[in-house]
């Protein structure tokens, strides 16, 4: 892939070429941050533990992507860090809990009380290759992944292959794992929902001389308050840690995940008004909201999954200026699903049909292997902090061939199942059938890349870097290469610091990635399409007025291919679209006593070029009208979002008293790529209350969160014509006792 004539003018701007995804080097808490001014000759990398960072919702570091150990004041990209502290205050268990809290982020086409199927900036974030543990192992997103075993969850936004390779430039979600501690504890906590989930968690860290080790557990009922939705949940996880002396530092992670419940049937609608010469998007009728605890499926519709991830980490110090680390990961996901969609034929008398998919013990492996050199040294007053690698991703998914789930008639012959929206019915189950028959394709992901950050002073940061690739698709079962490529890419960025608490940057990125797998509410169900390309600029400005207190505001504007369920069913790929958008975010302790996380999002998506509008007459004289998605909003896609939360602790008052709270909006968004129509915006408030005390001696503390206090029915998520209602409003509670 060459480099457009646009970036080549950039880098000759800029005097030298340059690129935004290198903050930092090293890997896993280690860092380049030897400062441009020393007056060693050779400078000396410094090792940065990234979860000891800052106390509070503000944050210093960022270990996601190449910026590992960097400030984020001094990344060149939009950065959102959810640590512990904010994750703690609103007993956030999943990942969507956690990232409502930066702009941009909505729940996409499925109901978010199974998993959390996301989207960034209107574009979807893959869930085989956008979402890792510990900035390394791609793990696979179609289960709950927990949050009791990290430390912080990190949304790094917009395009970044030439780290991660093959990913769609919505960002990465990076999950950083608990570390273990010098001091040795354990920590219990006891936490539910008023629906009835019940739970414990057990975290506990113990120290032996150089060997630490950090065990987590989690077992839980869980219940979101939905019909016929109850379930449980369970994790193991440890983080080892072995430093025999100061050059060898060795890790390993591991968690397995478990997660079985009932998933909640979603709207879809196949059945839509067909386009006209002379009405090319005819409106597509909303059902009316239900009681947000409606379910129109039944307890045996249950989704069950399992996911086991494993990370090794090898940081070698060869001398005070140089590094070599080595990962290598595997995660796996078995997942067995009874999928229901609900298409309304009769919204007047609430009759549809009731399609039922079953899967059974569909599996995703991801295996991950990352070596890298890292080393800073000067030329003359130039300050370089370097990073050479090679990684290899290889992902392979199984999908059984898929049956229907089926009732009878008033004959006894079996059918597709009816259901009534406003008067539900019981639905027969189906048993899953026992054949292992299906299709087994492959993502092959080799890269070999470099990146240079050039330091000069204190005030100029120039990043440059490059990547190879390596890339093939392809269908194992029938032996078939379906697409492969060896392109190369670039990005460029500059970071200038007038001062040391703000700075100000430009980047240019060229981004590659994997065509997410067709979803199930497709035809063509399960097919990989080929992969594209993408390109991002983005400027902004980050500033911060105090210690433990930032603003960053940045504007974007990405250019990517697109992929959409057309008005046939059909999964297909079909021209450009363009994101442009102006996002902003203030986190950090304002006071002492006040902490806030704040975000707002203003975004324009709509789809720049792709098949025109299409009118065929057959010879019987039927008219077939196709029409062109060009110039639409792209579906799912707010214009607007926006978030506050905060926290503000009463010591003043009554000793290790707190109160928080906040409120989340997301406005209008289209539920297709022809924005037939759109599901309403909406604000959730939530609120929550915490005491801290001592009890016989133990640190202990008490929580109880409100979420959706005034009762709110919202369309959580859609795309694709599918809608899911979110759940209702929740009262959580947890007792935390730390021995």
């Amino acid at each position: 892939m060459p480099m457009p004539s646009r970036a080549r003018t950039f880098a000759f701007m800029g005097g030298v070429s340059v690129v935004a995804l290198m903050a930092s080097t090293g890997l896993a808490s280690t860092a380049v941050a030897a400062e441009a001014g020393a007056k060693s000759d050779a400078p000396a990398l410094e090792e940065i533990v990234v979860t000891a960072d800052r106390k509070g919702f503000g944050k210093d570091l960022v270990q996601v992507g190449s910026f590992r150990g960097a400030r984020i004041i001094d990344t060149p990209m939009t950065v959102s860090v959810i640590p512990q502290e904010v994750i703690k205050s609103q007993q956030a268990l999943t990942l969507l809990d956690a990232l409502k809290n930066t702009a941009g982020v909505t729940s996409s086409q499925t109901s978010p009380t199974v998993y959390n199927n996301l989207a960034i900036r209107g574009i979807n974030v893959e869930n085989r290759g956008n979402f890792r543990l510990n900035s390394s192992l791609p793990i696979v997103n179609l289960i709950d992944l927990p949050l009791e075993d990290k430390d912080r969850v990190e949304a790094l936004k917009g395009a970044s292959a030439l780290y991660y390779g093959f990913t769609t430039p919505s960002g990465i979600i990076n999950m950083t794992m608990k570390r273990p501690t010098e001091d040795p504890f354990t920590n219990v906590t006891v936490f539910g929902n008023d629906h009835g989930s019940i739970g414990g968690h057990v975290d506990t860290s113990q120290h032996w001389g150089m060997f630490g080790a950090r065990v987590n557990a989690v077992y839980a009922d869980v219940d979101s308050g939905i019909a016929k939705t109850q379930g449980h949940r369970s994790l193991v996880a440890g983080a080892f840690d072995l430093k025999p002396n100061d050059k060898l530092t060795i890790s390993l992670d591991a968690e397995y995940i478990e997660k079985t419940v009932p998933e909640p049937t979603v709207i879809r609608f196949t059945t839509t008004p067909k386009a006209t010469p002379t009405n090319l998007y005819p409106a597509i009728t909303l059902p009316p909201l239900l009681a947000s605890d409606t379910n129109l499926g039944e307890k045996w519709m249950k989704n069950e999954a399992d996911e086991t991830n494993v990370l090794g980490h090898v940081n070698y110090k060869l001398n005070e200026s140089w590094a070599l680390t080595v990962d290598a990961g595997r995660s796996e996901l078995h997942r067995t699903r009874r999928f229901s969609t609900f298409n309304p034929t009769n919204l007047a008398t609430g009759e549809g049909t009731l399609a039922i998919t079953l899967q059974n013990h569909n599996e995703y492996i991801n295996k991950n292997v990352r070596a890298e050199l890292a080393g800073t040294f000067y030329t003359g007053p130039l300050l370089h902090e370097l990073l050479v690698g090679a990684s290899k991703n290889e992902r392979t998914q199984f999908n059984v061939t898929q049956t229907n789930g089926l009732c009878p008639n008033a004959a006894g012959v079996q059918v597709t199942c009816t259901q009534n929206y406003y008067n539900p019915r019981p639905i027969p189950e189906t048993l899953l059938s026992p054949s292992s028959a299906g299709v087994l394709t492959a993502i092959d992901d080799v890269g070999y890349y470099a990146f240079d950050r050039i330091k000069y002073g204190e005030w100029l940061q120039v990043l440059a870097g490059v990547r190879k690739s390596d890339y093939k698709e392809s269908n194992r079962t029938t032996d078939q290469t379906t697409f492969k490529d060896k392109p190369t890419s670039y990005s460029v960025g500059v970071v200038l610091k007038p001062r040391k608490w703000a700075s100000i940057y430009g980047t240019y990125i060229e981004g590659l990635e994997s065509t997410p797998i067709a979803p199930t509410n497709a035809t063509n169900a399960g097919a990989q399409l080929p992969a594209t390309s993408s390109t991002q600029y983005e400027g902004g400005i980050k500033i911060e007025p105090k210690s433990g207190l930032l603003f960053q505001a940045a504007y974007f504007d990405i250019d990517r291919g697109v992929a959409y369920v057309n008005a046939a069913s059909l999964f297909v790929q079909d021209g450009r679209a363009r994101f442009k958008g102006l996002e902003y975010s203030l986190t950090g302790e304002v006071t002492p006593s006040l902490s806030i996380y704040a975000s707002g999002l203003f975004l324009s998506a709509k789809q720049t070029s792709g098949a025109p509008t299409v009118i065929t007459t057959s010879a019987s004289g039927v008219v077939t009208v196709t029409p062109t998605s060009v110039g639409k909003l792209i579906e799912n896609t707010p214009k607007r979002t926006f978030s506050l939360s905060g926290e503000y602790r009463l010591d003043q008052w009554v000793h290790g008293l707190s109160v928080s709270g906040g409120a989340f909006y997301t406005s209008k968004r289209a539920i297709n790529n022809l924005n037939q129509a759109f599901i309403p915006g909406y604000t959730l408030l939530n609120l929550g209350v915490a005491y801290h005390t001592e009890i016989e001696g133990h640190d202990t503390t008490f929580r109880v969160n409100a979420e959706n206090i005034t009762k709110k029915k919202y369309w959580a998520s859609t795309g694709g014509l599918l809608l899911a209602e979110g759940p209702p409003e929740t009262i959580k509670f947890s007792v935390s006792s730390q021995f």
